[in-house]
């Protein structure tokens, strides 16, 4: 399985590092290929640099950038056509109010911009800081809310969540996208605006 991820921000990075550690093969996208190529270089394994357009001829792609720039990306990227795109956004609006949702959502929204992909939502709950941590509580990992409605996708994205010490927890249909993008934006409150740090995660427990 190949992996793409186009964007080499903190979370692009850290994916990067993390699912190179764990054996994957990388390619590291952006429309900057120098840039890219000097940021790949840096990371451990086998993590090569690409232009966008070449991101799409991986299994799977991670869209890391911000919301806004998702568009232009993968107009870049193409079509997608059966690909397994993981969409990491949080769209997050003035004093971190949602710019999209609740009848909608991020995830759905770049879908439509991608129908012929398999989009699943991921990571959006998790700060790049616990992609670069060696889990001090391996019993108890952060979790990693997933969600979309392609069953080969789903399975994909939870093998690629647990082969870096991460647990998935399956959130169903694409559509409840809609909830995860709220604890996203709680994540960033409760990490930056209340000072709790960025080393926390959501988990949800059975009792």
């Amino acid at each position: 399985m190949s992996i793409a991820i186009i964007g080499a921000g903190a979370m692009g990075k850290g994916l990067a590092r993390r699912l190179a550690a764990a054996g994957e093969t990388i390619v590291l996208a952006g429309r900057d290929k120098d840039k890219v190529a000097a940021i790949a270089a840096d990371i451990p394994g086998d993590v090569t640099g690409g232009s966008i357009d070449q991101a799409a001829n991986a299994d799977v792609i991670i869209l890391a950038v911000p919301y806004p720039e998702a568009a232009n990306a993968l107009a870049e990227a193409g079509p997608l056509t059966g690909k397994v795109l993981i969409d990491i956004s949080n769209p997050v609006g003035p004093e971190l109010s949602l710019a999209v949702g609740m009848t909608t959502s991020a995830a759905e929204e770049i879908q439509k911009l991608v129908p012929q992909a398999r989009v699943v939502k991921a990571f959006n709950t998790v700060f790049a800081e616990l992609l670069d941590l060696k889990l001090s509580k391996p019993d108890t990992p952060p979790q990693v809310i997933f969600a979309g409605d392609h069953e080969f996708a789903n399975h994909r994205v939870e093998a690629l969540i647990k082969a870096i010490g991460f647990e998935p927890l399956d959130a169903g249909p694409l559509k409840n996208a809609r909830f995860i993008e709220p604890v996203g934006l709680m994540m960033i409150q409760l990490g930056h605006g209340l000072g709790r740090g960025s080393r926390i995660a959501p988990r949800f427990v059975e009792y």
